[in-house]
C-alpha cells in the first residue's frame, strides 16, 4: 500500500482545496484581465451531443486570444444523457445544455484553436450559469445544481436563490425551492429574478474544465443556460 505520509499529504491537499473553495470573493466581470466568452456572437458548428459517448457541441469563436479565434467544445464524460438533445446549442445570447432529470451529467469544456483544433489555454476567465431553479415550489431536493472545481472564485447576487455547499474541493450551487424562472434570452435584459438565479465563476488560465449538472427529482428534462 501507499506510505502513510503520502496518504496524509493527500488528505491535507484536499482539505486545503476545500478551504480555498469556501471563500467567495467579489469581482467585477468587466475587469480587463478577465477573458470574455461571448456566446451572443458565437456560431454553433457541431450539435451531436446527446449522451456520454460520442457527439459534441462546438461553439465557434467564443473568444479571441492574441488574435487567435477560440472555439469551445463540450463533450459528455462519465455520465450524461439529454432528455431532448435538440435543445442543446444556442438560445438567444446563451449556450444551453439539456439534461434528463434524475441523471447527473458530467461534461468536459475544452478550448481549441479554431483553425488548428489544438488545445489552447485562455484566462483567467469567468463563466456563468443562469436559470437555476427548482421547477416546482416546495421541491426541496429537486433543485437544479451545478458542481465545479479547480476555480479561483465565485460570485452570487445578494439574496440569491442558490444554496452553496462544499465537499473536498468541489463546490455545489443548488437552486432553492422556488417558482420556475423564465428562460433568459438577452444578456443585457436579465431581470432581477433571473440574476438571483445565476452564479458567476472565475477560472484560472486553462485549456479545459469540467462541470457536473444535476436535477435529481421529477421527470422530463431541464435546461441549463451559460
Amino acid at each position: 500500500g501507499k506510505p502513510e505520509k503520502d496518504d496524509k499529504k493527500g488528505k491535507s491537499d484536499k482539505a486545503d482545496k476545500a478551504d480555498k473553495a469556501d471563500r467567495p470573493r467579489t469581482f467585477d466581470t468587466c475587469e480587463p484581465d478577465l477573458q470574455l466568452l461571448d456566446f451572443s456572437k458565437a456560431t454553433l458548428l457541431a450539435k451531436s451531443l446527446s449522451g456520454t459517448f460520442g457527439g459534441m457541441l462546438r461553439f465557434g469563436s467564443v473568444a479571441v486570444v492574441d488574435g487567435v479565434e477560440i472555439d469551445l467544445i463540450v463533450k459528455g464524460i462519465g455520465t450524461y444523457e439529454a432528455f431532448n438533445a435538440t435543445r442543446n446549442g444556442l438560445y438567444g445570447d446563451f449556450g444551453v445544455l439539456n439534461l434528463l432529470q434524475t441523471k447527473k451529467g458530467h461534461l468536459m469544456f475544452e478550448f481549441v484553436d479554431a483553425k488548428t483544433d489544438q488545445a489552447t489555454e485562455i484566462g483567467p476567465f469567468y463563466f456563468s450559469f443562469f436559470d437555476l431553479d427548482s421547477g416546482d415550489v416546495g421541491q426541496k431536493l429537486g433543485g437544479e445544481s451545478v458542481t465545479v472545481d479547480s476555480y479561483e472564485a465565485y460570485q452570487l447576487r445578494e439574496g440569491a436563490n442558490i444554496h452553496v455547499g462544499h465537499t473536498w474541493g468541489f463546490t455545489n450551487f443548488i437552486a432553492e425551492p422556488m417558482s420556475p424562472v423564465k428562460h433568459p434570452t438577452f444578456l443585457d435584459k436579465l431581470t432581477e429574478e433571473q440574476l438571483l438565479s445565476s452564479v458567476t465563476i472565475i477560472y484560472p488560465k486553462t485549456s479545459a474544465f469540467t462541470i457536473t449538472l444535476d436535477a435529481p427529482l421529477g421527470s422530463g428534462g431541464r435546461n441549463f443556460f451559460f
